[in-house]
């Protein structure tokens, strides 16, 4: 059975495949250009903006798809129409050929700043005028190919949790040390806040993983370090050799009152450390 990437690949599935309001573009939206690295796959099908309103999305209500963009090109300039709202990430997605669409498979977000770990928030106001210099890199080789490797695990709270925590989201960084990108991670479902344990799934892509991290979503708050909550550390890494490999029984504990994120962004943070494990 194939492992969805995440919750967020059924509502932008519905999204994509299933909207046909008609309604017209309105005359408020942004635009920008998106500038492609590394050599266009040749199992690409088709690539698309898509738009949250809030990040990590968890509702369909939270998305907006745009149309197919042209491929095979090194840039192209676009414009996304929608009427007026904040956007919290601006993002390009791939399709692979044979594949339904998975909007998740984000290839490249707007980063207004050098911080590549928070996207960049659109505000889209009533003026009736296009917001100018959304602009995009896309990344060819972040592109992902439909697989049954995962890694997963249960997760324990320690603590109370926050009044506006909504859900959990864990994530498997592939950067050599750090990341630096949200490119670098892979995410799981989002799971409800609440609960006393859980268990997470990460589908990932062949490569090696160091650092599961778990982030706590809260109502208003954007994404960032201090959103982390919980994280190991595999020093060997967790290494995804097929397409059908899966590590399991990744374990962490969610500290809910901490005042200092335990963060597997911070270098100095203390983290959970395990071994290399044996591999399934």
């Amino acid at each position: 059975m194939k492992i969805a990437r995440s919750a967020w690949v059924l509502l932008f599935i519905l999204l994509a495949c299933n909207d046909d309001s008609g309604i017209a573009p309105t005359p408020t939206g942004f635009q920008g250009t998106i500038r492609f690295t590394g050599g266009w796959p040749e199992d690409t099908d088709e690539i698309r903006l898509a738009a949250a309103l809030k990040f990590p999305p968890t509702t369909l209500s939270d998305v907006i798809l745009g149309e197919v963009l042209p491929i095979g090109r090194d840039s192209l300039a676009y414009t996304f129409y929608t009427a007026p709202v904040e956007l919290s990430a601006v993002g390009v997605v791939w399709k692979e050929k044979g594949q339904p669409w998975d909007p998740t498979n984000i290839i490249g977000f707007y980063f207004p700043t050098d911080d590549h770990l928070s996207p960049g928030r659109v505000i889209v106001d009533d003026s009736g005028d296009l917001v100018p210099g959304i602009d995009i890199v896309a990344d060819l080789s972040k592109a992902k190919r439909t697989v049954n490797s995962f890694i997963s695990g249960m997760l324990r709270v320690q603590g109370a949790w926050p009044s506006g925590a909504t859900d959990v989201v864990v994530v498997a960084s592939s950067a050599p040390l750090l990341p630096t990108s949200l490119l670098d991670l892979m995410f799981s479902m989002p799971i409800a806040a609440g609960f006393d344990s859980a268990n997470y799934v990460i589908p990932v892509q062949p490569g090696t993983y160091q650092l599961i991290a778990a982030l706590l979503i809260e109502k208003g708050k954007s994404i960032g370090i201090e959103s982390i909550r919980g994280s190991v550390f595999n020093l060997n890494g967790f290494k995804i050799r097929t397409p059908e490999t899966q590590i399991k029984n990744v374990n962490m504990t969610l500290y809910l009152d901490m005042t200092t994120p335990r963060s597997c962004f911070d270098p100095t943070a203390k983290l959970e450390q395990r071994p290399e494990r044996t591999l399934r």
